[in-house]
């Protein structure tokens, strides 16, 4: 890690534990540290954590950073009040509803509007689904999608969205967690209420750390914020360690949990670490929230990749993104749930669609193809590490 670097997660450690920087490094790099602020989402944290030395920063990165801090607390106020808006409404009309993810993870930071968040992942009962969406359209929600797996709706007003998920996870993970109402099967209602759903703590982690690993597996990467919510749940609260470890192992994310606890560790507690530890800590620095296209690229085939045929893992994954799984296509046209005959009609379909209105992928198909040794080596390293090859 660059010295940059390093002092950008000693703000983020220190913000985290409400607690102050005392001394700015003479050589910080404020371009760098600037962008790392807002890659990562981290603008109120580091902020916050800058208290003590404000007259010490540059004045133009103070300044930009105010700015940024100010919107995001702004929309921290307004997302809570539009989101408590909502929820209460599905409790009212005698809705199932399950907040999801940072709903509940804000909550653990020192301040709210540290883990802000434009939208608001809420589980919904399928049997329910005409009774939600006429709820929506009296609440004033606009809707952007509705899909196979969750309906997607926001304020016009003030852009705060919800996606209102039929299943918890859709893949690899969604036998685990459950398919459309298994969901809440293994949820109970929270105290005082009687249609707000939660799952145990032991599960919800699980949730949390699929979340992490499903992005990670699709961006090529995920921003330190992902591992800001795993450091403080696991202070939050005493979880049945071989209860955990055993639903993991079921739902193939024991490794994962492993090596991303290792590296929050060597974050925010500075205990020592390996050398995957420190690799994986500046791919994450370095990925942000959205990985760059090459690294993608190299994820995907890397996923694919056997030990020594990476030209038929290219292939593969090119055809891969061609001809999308029986499973995949199912989803996209729910249709062929009734009527699988009309697979090869939908194939031409979706590329036609491909074509017209996502032009860019022609360009992702060449790109995986053009995928360096070297990236594909790096990538099969992290992702094998990490042990998501099956997401």
């Amino acid at each position: 890690m660059t010295n940059t670097e390093k002092f950008f997660v000693e703000c983020v450690k220190r913000g985290i534990k409400d607690e102050k920087i005392d001394v700015i490094p003479d050589e910080l790099d404020y371009k760098q540290f600037y962008n790392l602020c807002a890659s990562h989402s981290m603008s109120v944290v580091v902020f916050k954590a800058l208290e003590n030395v404000k007259d010490k920063l540059l004045s133009q990165f103070l300044t930009a950073l105010q700015r940024s801090v100010h919107r995001h607390v702004m929309l921290d106020v307004q997302s809570e009040y539009d989101i408590n808006t909502v929820l209460t409404a599905f409790e009212e009309r005698g809705l199932k509803y399950m907040p999801l993810k940072g709903y509940h993870l804000k909550k653990l930071y020192p301040s709210t509007d540290m883990r802000y968040a434009s939208d608001c992942d809420v589980l919904i009962d399928v049997a329910q689904l005409k009774e939600v969406r006429a709820l929506v359209d009296e609440l004033g929600l606009a809707t952007k999608r509705h899909d196979e797996h969750h309906d997607i709706v926001y304020y016009p007003a003030t852009k705060t969205i919800f996606e209102l998920h039929k299943t918890i996870f859709v893949g690899s993970l969604e036998q685990y967690f459950g398919v459309e109402n298994k969901g809440f099967e293994k949820a109970s209602v929270r105290e005082g209420y009687q249609y707000f759903y939660e799952m145990d703590r032991e599960r919800f982690y699980i949730s949390l750390l699929g979340h992490s690993a499903y992005h990670f597996a699709e961006s090529a990467g995920v921003g330190i914020r992902h591992l800001t919510d795993i450091y403080l749940y696991r202070k939050a609260y005493e979880l049945d360690e071989e209860y955990l470890n055993t639903e993991l192992e079921k739902c193939g994310l024991r490794q994962f949990k492993d090596e991303f606890e290792k590296v929050s560790a060597y974050f925010f507690e500075d205990v020592e670490a390996d050398e995957f530890t420190k690799k994986l800590a500046k791919h994450i620095l370095e990925s942000s929230l959205l990985a760059h296209s090459e690294l993608k690229s190299a994820s995907d085939v890397a996923a694919n990749a056997s030990e020594t045929d990476n030209k038929k893992a290219k292939r593969k994954s090119v055809w891969k993104k061609i001809f999308l799984s029986k499973e995949q296509m199912k989803f996209s046209y729910p249709v062929l749930k009734k009527h699988i005959w009309l697979l090869p009609i939908f194939h031409v379909v979706r590329w036609v669609q491909v074509l017209f209105t996502r032009p860019k992928a022609i360009g992702q198909l060449k790109q995986m193809n053009a995928v360096e040794e070297n990236d594909l080596a790096y990538m099969k390293e992290i992702r094998g590490g990490l042990g998501i090859n099956h997401l």
